[in-house]
């Protein structure tokens, strides 16, 4: 497994999505409010990450990729933050445009260094105006010319970038387009039903289980009706293949006839949030190198395994990856007898 993980070589990828900063106000509770039954958050100080595509983007990045992301932010300080954070840290940031009109999505968790306590969304999730969608549109064909590309990424959160119920929506037809193209394509999408044919012949698309559930309309067990979902989700979407994230299930392939079940590795879980995002941009990476899915799904679940160690949104990197598949060598040796 070494000698695979040592071939993620550097690719470029174009990653299209819904912009989010996760932010963490973090403090102490001590006492319970004389106002109400309710903690009382001592406030310490505020971190702020980025998420949503953002940090698919910052996964790519930390594995030594060029990416360049496109997607909407608000005129605001939260998302002049982020696209000054993600310039900083070597992201391509020409293709993300601001609106005046919409805030910045804006995810704020209250916690303490044991627990969450609450979670505030600051979002407008009404369909972006065509002008702005059109603008992207054009200069991720423009970029496509003017560059070797090598995947792009759709991170799809619903939060009104890319939609479905608008036919003139231009991403629809760009998508039509770029899986003609000579392009690795996968999608993270939370999107049910008709509207997943906006991702016809995408490579890949990866739902998480209730995801999955909700998108065929059916409670799924893993041992009886993973495969009849994902074959349905297959049929309603168009896609190629579905990945499946599993929580502490690990992950599942299908492609139509063949279904593959990779377990995750043991891991000390302190908080699972952007695991999906890591998921998504190794197993990317991977096949673009040669790998297989079994093996790309093996790094991406030893990826995964880093981030939810740690609390809040976080992106891999490759000198984390490459010891986390060290220490699972040398603890689990059978993890990677196939």
């Amino acid at each position: 497994m070494k000698a695979f993980s040592n071939k993620l070589h550097a690719k470029t990828f174009i990653v299209i999505g819904d912009l989010m900063v996760d932010a963490y106000d973090m403090g102490t509770v001590s006492r319970i409010s004389p106002e109400a039954p309710i903690p009382v958050l001592d406030f310490k100080n505020r971190i702020c990450v980025p998420g949503g595509a953002a940090n698919v983007a910052m996964n790519l990045v930390g594995l030594g990729n060029q990416v360049e992301l496109v997607g909407l932010i608000g005129d605001d300080a939260t998302g002049q933050w982020l696209k000054d954070y993600l310039n900083k840290h070597g992201v391509g940031t020409k293709g993300i445009l601001s609106s005046a009109s919409r805030p910045t999505t804006n995810k704020v968790r209250f916690a303490t260094i044991q627990q969450s306590m609450l979670r505030v969304d600051y979002e407008d999730s009404r369909p972006v105006e065509d002008s702005l969608t059109n603008e992207m549109t054009a200069y991720i064909e423009q970029y496509l010319q003017s560059n070797q590309v090598n995947g792009v990424l759709v991170s799809d959160y619903n939060k009104g970038l890319i939609t479905y119920e608008n036919k003139s929506n231009p991403f629809i037809s760009l998508f039509k387009k770029i899986v003609k193209l000579p392009l690795l394509c996968g999608a993270d999408t939370k999107k049910s039903g008709t509207d997943l044919s906006i991702f016809s012949q995408f490579d890949f698309i990866k739902p998480n289980l209730l995801e999955l559930e909700k998108a065929v309309n059916m409670k799924i067990s893993l041992t009886n009706t993973l495969q009849l979902a994902c074959q349905k989700f297959l049929e309603t979407s168009q896609a190629k293949t579905v990945l499946v994230t599993l929580c502490a299930e690990g992950l599942y392939h299908f492609n139509g006839v063949l279904g593959i079940h990779v377990p995750t590795v043991t891991a000390n879980v302190c908080d699972v949030t952007g695991a999906g995002d890591t998921v998504f941009a190794v197993v990317m990476q991977s096949l673009l190198n040669g790998l297989s899915w079994v093996d790309s799904m093996r790094l991406a679940n030893m990826a995964a395994s880093v981030i939810i160690e740690s609390q809040g949104t976080k992106a891999i990197s490759i000198p984390e990856l490459y010891r986390r598949v060290e220490l699972i060598e040398n603890t689990q040796p059978n993890y990677f007898i196939s």
